[in-house]
Formats: structure tokens, sequence, C-alpha cells
């Protein structure tokens, strides 16, 4: 007795279904225009290290002046009696300076921001694409194909050199030719959605590493960062002192 032809076209809409919608999945975790996106994005916070490095050395640059000004020439202005005028000076110098370096620090935070959530971006779509290379294990779908085709095989020209197991498989479900070749294509294109995504995962992988490495840069921008805001600190704690001395000197002369 033949299986139905109309349960034949039930298993090829059933199974050709479940390929298409694994192809879209496929193609909705990345494609070319994801891939575009990611370039553009990294180049995008490559430029934008780049700017923050100059900044930073330019701010490296203020902050030398004023605090070799500062050191050298506080105790000249003491002396010579211009010393408030010179810390006046100095501050508002410094004020600016710090406004500076709090918008590049600012700056370190967003550029962290924007790599940590596409790599979260990226970590979701691995997840996504590890799941479906899982879902499929192609040596066990290799395996299962093999055997139906050997049972095929053996079914069709009547051979008696296969595996009883297989032999009796096709004939116990009374197998026809359009079943078994819908079941095999239905397997070679999970199997090979299975291996493009395990493909996938891996170059995501790669760039998800390439945005890791930048991580670092940003952290040893940040630690500059805070270098020069100590020193800011610094300076404003000294100009503090400084005008404390003067007023209680103005007190002692009044």
């Amino acid at each position: 007795m033949e299986t139905p032809t109309s349960e034949i076209d039930d298993g090829a809409t059933a199974g050709m279904s479940y390929v298409l919608r694994e192809e879209e999945q496929l193609a909705q975790a990345w494609n070319t225009r994801d891939r575009a996106e990611h370039e553009r994005n990294v180049r995008d916070n490559i430029d934008r290290i780049n700017g923050i490095r100059q900044l930073v050395e330019g701010l490296r640059a203020q902050s030398d002046s004023i605090w070799e000004r500062f050191v050298t020439l506080t105790l000249e202005r003491l002396l010579s009696e211009q010393l408030r005028e010179f810390l006046d000076q100095i501050e508002a110098e410094i004020l600016t300076l710090s406004q500076q370096l709090v918008e590049a620090d600012c700056e370190i935070d967003r550029l962290r921001a924007r790599l940590q959530e596409r790599r979260r971006s990226l970590e979701e779509k691995i997840a996504t694409l590890e799941l479906m290379a899982h879902r499929t294990s192609t040596q066990t779908h290799l395996n299962m194909m093999l055997a139906r085709v050997e049972g095929l095989e053996a079914y069709l020209l009547g051979k008696k050199d296969v595996t009883p197991e297989a032999y009796d498989f096709h004939y116990k479900r009374h197998t026809t030719l359009p079943g078994d070749l819908l079941y095999i294509r239905v397997r070679l294109l999970t199997t090979r959605v299975a291996i493009a995504a395990s493909n996938r995962s891996k170059q995501l992988s790669e760039l998800d590493a390439e945005l890791a490495a930048l991580l670092p840069e940003a952290e040893h921008l940040k630690a500059d960062l805070a270098i020069l805001m100590t020193r800011v600190e610094s300076m404003n704690e000294l100009s503090r002192y400084w005008l404390a001395y003067l007023d209680i000197a103005r007190e002692k002369m009044d």
C-alpha cells in the first residue's frame, strides 16, 4: 500500500515551511545591511577615539602650562603683592579647563556606552545563531540521511547487502520515492542552515573581539583624564589655601 499523495504533500508543506522559517531567521539574524551598519559603527567609534585622544592631548598641554605657571609664579606674585590677581586669572583658566575635562570625560562615557551596547547587540545575534546551529545536529542529520539513502537504494533496487534495519524500515513504511527525496532535501537544507549559522556565529564573535579591543583604549583615555582632573583639583586646593592666607594676612594688617 503506497503512502497517499495528500500525506506526501502535507509533509512537503510542513518540511519546506520549517526550512523557510529557518532561512528567514538566519537572514534576519545577520545580513548585508547589518554588516554595513557594523562597519560604519566601528569606523565611527575609531574616529571618536582618535578625536578624544587629540582632545586629551590638548587638555594635557593646557594643564601643563597652567601647572607650570602656578608652581613657578605663585611665590613671585606673593612677594610682589600681585598674588590675588594672579590667582583670579589662574582660577578662570582652571574653571575653563575643568569644564573641558568634564566634557571629555562624558564623551568617553558615551563612547564606552556605544561600544557596550554594540557588543550586547552582537551577543544577542550570536546567541540566536548558536541556537540555530545547535538546533540541528549535523552529524545526526548526516547519519539519518545516509540511513535513508541506504534504505531507499535497497528498496528501489531490491538490494540485500544493507543493514536489515534500514531495509525493513522502508518496507514497513511502504516508502515512496517522493517522500524519501523530500526527507533528504529538507534534512540537507536544515543542515546547511545550521552550518551557515555556526559560521556566522564565529564571524560575529570575531567582530565582538574587535569591539572589545577598543575598550582598553577608552579606559586608558579615562585614566589620563583622571590624572589631569587630580592636578586641577590640587591647584584648586592650593588656590584656596593661598586666598585664605591672604585674607588672614589682611586681617592682621587691619
